[in-house]
């Protein structure tokens, strides 16, 4: 979600959370609800591949195995796209069966210790209860269960930050939601952000020549400018700015790029937190059942590594955020990114770049402005803001049914 000067909201298709979201509604709505996608009917989106200006293309070979907010990128991050070197860009391979094991096993010593701990804590409390005969105090179970989430999310930072993989996804969900999270883990969580581990440019260029460029075609070709900096990366792609060629219509761009053999890898990860959910499925101290969150989170995380189905879901949001009910134009409260056509691949998205600064940067960005935070003018953005979402959201939800859920 951004925020423009003339406090347009464009909303982006990128975020850090997935890379494939249209705007972010956090403390809304449950967990579990939150993490359902777009949609799962995508039959039709398999032709958008062949819609393609100036003429129709084919992948130059066999494709991979396998929205961030952003501010505006620096000056010298916008390179030139540059010849391509001869130097050979090895991918990724998946992972092997011992290799997946050893991972498995890795998470399950880190975060076996974790949630054992908290059984370990909650008898001592209750066994020192039963000796001294006086129960403690709100305050001295307060501070005793905060300096033990405090333990626990920085064990869970570590693992995750040695893993990465899905667990970076799920560290973003928790830091996101602190009306289900202890505020120690939401906030040693939050360092999850926009940029996890991004990929080497030049690997990222490898991915984009194999998945888009025709017989004949170079990444110039289509490229005039391709930031060696991304924009944002996470767990299943990451973004990069970029402008085109004339041939494809000069526009400034976001590149979206799909992490290789990232699929089973994540696949993998979630099949572990689901067994870890469903261990500890009936503890009375969970504030509901997480095992059915990672089920929802498995079966909706197979459209992430469609970028095809995500253009054809960010086509029919705008158009039922710029058509009316008869079909006919109307104005649109919010601004978004549209997909290239012809740039579109499963594993690579070229959408319009918007610049803007997120909204939780509004009120510094205000300030800079010489707009005073508690001003009539910032009053009057908020009520443009939730005017602006609440019709959207209205129309999206209630007039078609389909609409971005995270």
């Amino acid at each position: 979600l951004e925020v423009i000067p003339n406090c347009v909201v464009s909303l982006y298709a990128i975020d850090a959370a997935n890379t494939s979201a249209v705007m972010r509604l956090p403390s809304v709505a449950l967990l579990a609800l939150s993490l359902r996608s777009i949609s799962s009917s995508y039959a039709f989106t398999t032709h958008i591949r062949h819609q393609t200006l100036p003429t129709p293309r084919t992948p130059s070979s066999s494709s991979l195995a396998s929205s961030t907010t952003a501010d505006e990128p620096p000056k010298t991050a916008a390179l030139a796209a540059t010849p391509p070197t001869s130097v050979a860009v090895e991918f990724p391979p998946p992972l092997t069966k011992a290799q997946r094991l050893q991972r498995a096993a890795k998470f399950w010593s880190s975060a076996l210790p974790i949630v054992l701990s908290y059984y370990s804590k909650s008898a001592e409390l209750q066994l020192t209860t039963t000796l001294t005969g006086r129960p403690l105090t709100q305050e001295e179970e307060e501070v005793i269960w905060n300096a033990q989430h405090e333990s626990g999310a920085r064990k869970l930072a570590d693992t995750i930050s040695s893993l990465k993989g899905f667990y970076v996804k799920t560290a973003q969900i928790i830091s996101s939601r602190k009306d289900l999270f202890p505020k120690e883990y939401t906030e040693a969580l939050s360092m999850f952000t926009d940029n996890v581990d991004p990929l080497p440019v030049e690997l990222i260029r490898a991915v984009v020549e194999k998945e888009l460029l025709v017989r004949g075609e170079t990444f110039e070709d289509i490229f005039a400018e391709f930031d060696e900096v991304p924009l944002g990366a996470a767990s299943v792609a990451q973004v990069h700015r970029a402008v085109l060629t004339p041939k494809y219509g000069s526009k400034e761009v976001a590149v979206k790029v799909q992490r290789p053999s990232i699929e089973s890898k994540l696949m993998g990860d979630i099949a572990n937190l689901k067994q870890l959910a469903k261990t500890f499925r009936d503890s009375p101290s969970l504030p509901l059942d997480y095992y059915t969150v990672f089920s929802e989170l498995e079966s909706q995380l197979q459209d992430e590594f469609d970028f095809i189905a995500e253009s054809v879901a960010m086509e029919r949001i705008y158009d039922t955020i710029t058509k009316d009910r008869n079909g006919m134009p109307c104005e649109s409260p919010i601004v978004m990114p549209r997909p290239v056509q012809g740039l579109i691949s499963k594993r690579v998205l070229v959408m319009d770049y918007l610049k803007g600064v997120p909204l939780s940067r509004a009120a510094e960005e205000m300030l800079k402005r010489g707009i005073d935070p508690g001003s009539p003018e910032s009053q009057l953005f908020g009520r443009k803001l939730l005017r602006g979402l609440t019709d959207v959201f209205g129309r999206c939800i209630l007039e078609t049914g389909f609409f971005h859920a995270e």
